[in-house]
């Protein structure tokens, strides 16, 4: 399949399938009834693509015990150390100039060890499309992992048509650099197939197949869990991602109160700039009315201009640099949310189950004990048309029983399939958590580092600045 340039559906519920596990298996569009002959389709787990996680569902223990065991807690362990990669994304380069195709391309080189890769060092061209193939299939086969996110489409500079513009293409440039080095320190999506192909492939056409094959719509596959989430809570939460969940909610509290206050930062620097030079052109104009300083005076409103200037250069580079960052990384957190989100659902799926599994055998136990597999009315109707038309009510007692038997049978095996998975799942996202951790220190790190910089070099270069006009001012003669 194909992407246009800037048709990139951001889906806040993006988690995708793989081809082994079918959004159909997830959920239904309306609430689900399970009945014995959609219990396969019910159950979340029949198929699984062992791509989703980091460890081969082989290992996983297979019980055969006829009881229902509660999921159980992830096990502590420290999340797998990425190799080293080093990926740059610069020189962006507008392609098919002039036409209705026109696109903005970037250079991609990648520097790495890894032995997947034909050569330690590559560069190719992609654009944003190409960037937004990457992420979705990441996001379907890599359900348990979180994807980081790309830059949003949905800005102001599409609709006024500036999105070949200088500004934008340079947010865009760092949002998308951004989102490589997050994979590249992701030690299960740094390894993938798609990942080596998007940074390797010099026939990136010839891919194509390759890349439909691969490649699904994630719109409305996640419309289902979603809607189910809706209709289903989860019965026995489990206080470790509960806890996940409130961390991320505190980060996102203290990043939004960053970035509000920040941007009143901004708009004072900005009122600043415009008071400086302002400021620089008064004394240079008083220079005019002063003949006998004229010149220093309008070097003084020069410098003063130059000033302005500095307040500008660091303002744009905080913009462009710091507060984007701040907001990227909002979004990378509700990535997160949406993987949590995700890991209740499987054992939202586990617990339906196995309050089904117990109906099942309560109502088999009622039957074998009372000849009736309720109390309700309408076992009670039931009994009077088989008696009405005659019916052996022992025989139709044994039929009965070996329906629930079979079904009860059926039921167990999808009991502990989903509760393996519910708990694979779950460890899974518990590493995930550990990368977003990892991951959250080096760019906040990264972000503090470039704030300080921006400080240093305007001040820095402020200082000198002024310390030019100094002998300047220091020149100018009084008349006795």
């Amino acid at each position: 399949m194909s992407f246009d340039e800037d048709v990139y559906n951001s889906v806040a519920w993006d988690t995708g399938a793989t081809d082994s596990l079918q959004p159909e298996d997830l959920s239904e569009d309306e609430p689900t009834y399970i009945t014995t002959e959609n219990v396969n389709e019910v159950s979340t787990f029949n198929k699984i693509d062992e791509t989703m996680f980091s460890t081969p569902k082989s290992l996983l223990t297979n019980s055969t015990a006829n009881t229902i065991r509660p999921v159980q807690p992830p096990t502590q362990s420290s999340a797998p150390v990425a190799y080293s990669m080093n990926i740059t994304v610069t020189e962006p380069l507008k392609e098919l100039d002039g036409t209705k195709d026109a696109f903005i391309s970037y250079l991609v080189n990648t520097k790495t060890t890894l032995s997947t890769f034909a050569e330690p060092t590559v560069s190719v061209r992609r654009r944003f499309q190409d960037f937004v193939w990457l992420h979705n299939s990441l996001s379907r086969d890599f359900a348990a992992c979180v994807v980081p996110p790309l830059p949003d489409k949905h800005r102001m500079e599409y609709i006024t048509g500036d999105r070949f513009g200088p500004e934008f293409v340079e947010k865009r440039r760092a949002s998308l650099q951004r989102f490589l080095d997050r994979l590249a320190r992701h030690p299960t999506l740094q390894m993938s197939e798609y990942f080596r192909i998007f940074l390797e492939s010099r026939e990136w056409n010839a891919e194509s197949l390759y890349r439909q094959k691969k490649s699904g719509e994630g719109v409305f596959e996640n419309l289902g869990d979603a809607l189910l989430n809706a209709f289903s809570k989860l019965k026995k939460p489990d206080e470790r991602f509960i806890e996940m969940k409130e961390n991320i909610d505190k980060l996102e509290e203290n990043l939004q109160t960053v970035e509000r206050l920040y941007q009143k930062i901004i708009k004072r620097q900005t009122d600043l700039e415009s008071d400086y030079r302002e400021f620089g052109s008064s004394v240079a104009g008083l220079g005019q009315l002063e003949t006998g300083i004229t010149v220093p005076l309008e070097q003084f409103g020069d410098t003063a201009s130059k000033f302005s200037d500095l307040w500008k250069q660091m303002t744009d580079r905080e913009e462009q640099g710091y507060l984007n960052q701040i907001r990227d990384h909002l979004t990378y957190c509700h990535c997160v949310k949406n993987v949590l989100k995700l890991r209740d659902q499987k054992q939202v799926d586990f617990e339906e189950l196995s309050e089904y599994l117990q109906n099942s055998l309560n109502e088999r136990e009622n039957l074998f004990n009372t000849g009736k597999s309720s109390t309700g009315i309408s076992s009670f109707l039931r009994e009077k048309v088989d008696n009405i038309k005659g019916v052996d009510q022992e025989q139709a007692k044994r039929e009965r029983l070996q329906k629930l038997d079979a079904k009860i049978a059926e039921l167990k095996t999808e009991v502990e399939n989903s509760q393996d998975i519910s708990n694979k799942f779950s460890s899974e996202v518990t590493k995930e958590y550990e990368v977003f951790q990892n991951s959250k220190t080096v760019e906040l790190k990264d972000y503090l580092l470039s704030y300080t910089d921006s400080h240093i070099d305007f001040y820095r270069q402020g200082i000198k600045l002024w310390e030019e006009i100094i002998p300047v001012l220091e020149g100018i003669k009084f008349e006795a």
